[in-house]
């Protein structure tokens, strides 16, 4: 019914530890191909060798649920100056969690931790047999300036996004499928309610869904608020 794959890479570059984390959700089943990928997002964790101190943050968004949720992306740049040694989940919480960042960021964030410690471990059996670990995975991006394109590419759509006029859910009921009932029950929406800045209490995510907003059958990513809530 559903598949989530996160992927870790960690290699060395210097004096840092970078680590390039991806999380994709997809719904396989989907019949309409444009709704098989929910998410795509990436994390680059640039850690401090020397005391595993994080000095530098990247993030990208591809594939998301709503046009305001790269927004958020730079919340994430609160990262640097924690340590990824033990207390980190906890720093992560704190930071970036809940109402104040993006699940799916925070998650990539709390895996990428142990995979630098672990990393570090790799490093030092490697050097032990006389290996020189560390080297850049052939696939991973010819540097940093490669990943950002991406990103920018990405927020290059968001803004395209948000800038156009998009089509007033009311005009959209002709194209929907299903009866004119709740997509979203009051009890998921409980769920949902504080995990991310988009579903914060009397947020964009509620806010949409009061305005006529049916996840499922309006555009993806959903359009954003204005086109719910017209000035």
């Amino acid at each position: 019914m559903h598949r989530r794959t996160i992927e870790i890479e960690v290699h060395q570059a210097d004096d840092l530890l970078i680590a390039r984390a991806r999380l994709r959700d997809t719904r396989p089943w989907h019949p309409d191909p444009a709704r098989v990928l929910l998410h795509d997002m990436q994390l680059a964790l640039h850690v401090r060798a020397a005391d595993l101190t994080i000095v530098a943050v990247e993030s990208g968004m591809n594939a998301f649920p709503h046009t305001e949720c790269p927004l958020i992306r730079p919340s994430f740049d609160r990262l640097v100056g924690l340590s990824v040694r033990r207390g980190f989940t906890r720093a992560l919480r704190e930071t970036v969690s809940g109402v104040h960042g993006c699940s799916h960021l925070h998650e990539l964030a709390r895996a990428a931790g142990p995979a630098i410690i672990q990393a570090t471990l790799s490093a030092s059996d490697a050097r032990r047999r006389g290996l020189t670990p560390g080297a850049e995975p052939p696939d991973a991006p010819a540097s940093t300036e490669a990943q950002t394109a991406d990103t920018q590419t990405a927020d290059a759509q968001t803004t395209d996004a948000q800038t156009t006029v998009a089509q007033p859910p009311e005009a959209q009921t002709a194209d929907r499928a299903g009866g004119s009932g709740p997509v979203v029950s009051g009890r998921q929406a409980a769920a949902l309610t504080g995990t991310c800045h988009i579903w914060a209490p009397d947020g964009i995510a509620t806010r949409k869904l009061a305005a006529g907003w049916r996840p499922g059958f309006d555009p993806y990513p959903a359009p954003p608020l204005t086109a719910y809530e017209p000035t």
